[in-house]
C-alpha cells in the first residue's frame, strides 16, 4: 500500500513537463573605458575613479547570454529565462523579452539577491547597453516592507508569480543603492 501512494503521489507532484529550447545566443563584449556607476548617495562616479577589474570580475565584462524558452506543456505558458556569467545556472526569469527587427530587448526581474539586468542591443551593429540595478541596501528594503503593508490590489507590488520587477520598481520611484552601465557589442548566436 505504501509503494502505491508513493507511486501516485509521484505522478500527482511531477506531472508538470516543460519544453525548454535555446532561442538566442549571444558573445558579448563591453568597453572597459565607458563603463559607468550610479550611486543614490553620490551620483555618477566617473571611469576614471572606479575600480574597473572589481566591477568586471564582478559583473563579467566578457560576456556570453543565453535565452532560453520554457513551455509548459500542461499551461502552454511561455517562460524566458536568461543566462550569462551572473545568472549562469538554470538563469533567471524574464520580464520582458522582445526581440523584433531592429532590437532586441531583455530584462530580468529582481533577484533573490536584489539585482535585476537589462539588455538593449541593435540587431544590425551588435551596439549593446547593459545596465545592471543594485537593490541590497537597508533603504531599499525597509521601503518595501512598508509598501507591502499599504498596497492596494490596483498597483500590486509583485507579479503573480511573487517577483518583483522594472515596471514596479519605477511605478513606487524605487531607486536603487547602485547602478552600473556597459556599453560594447554583443554578437552573433541563434536567433539574431
Amino acid at each position: 500500500m505504501k509503494k502505491i501512494i508513493f507511486i501516485l503521489s509521484l505522478l500527482i507532484f511531477f506531472d508538470v513537463k516543460s519544453q525548454s529550447k535555446s532561442v538566442l545566443n549571444l558573445s558579448c563584449q563591453y568597453d572597459l573605458g565607458l563603463i559607468k556607476k550610479k550611486s543614490r548617495d553620490i551620483g555618477i562616479v566617473e571611469n576614471e575613479k572606479l575600480n574597473i577589474p572589481q566591477i568586471c570580475k564582478s559583473f563579467s565584462c566578457t560576456d556570453k547570454i543565453e535565452i532560453k524558452e520554457y513551455i509548459n506543456e500542461a499551461s502552454g505558458e511561455i517562460k524566458y529565462r536568461l543566462r550569462n556569467n551572473w545568472f549562469n545556472h538554470q538563469g533567471i526569469i524574464l520580464e520582458n523579452y522582445l526581440k523584433n527587427k531592429d532590437n532586441i530587448i531583455i530584462t530580468t526581474f529582481v533577484s533573490q539577491a536584489y539585482f535585476l539586468e537589462s539588455y538593449f542591443i541593435d540587431r544590425e551593429t551588435g551596439n549593446t547597453k547593459r545596465t545592471i540595478y543594485r537593490f541590497d541596501d537597508s533603504v531599499f528594503l525597509s521601503k518595501i516592507k512598508e509598501l507591502e503593508k499599504n498596497v492596494s490590489k490596483d498597483k500590486p507590488l509583485y507579479n503573480k508569480n511573487g517577483k518583483l520587477s522594472l515596471k514596479t520598481i519605477e511605478l513606487y520611484a524605487l531607486e536603487p543603492w547602485e547602478t552600473f552601465f556597459f556599453e560594447g557589442r554583443c554578437q552573433l548566436g541563434v536567433g539574431v
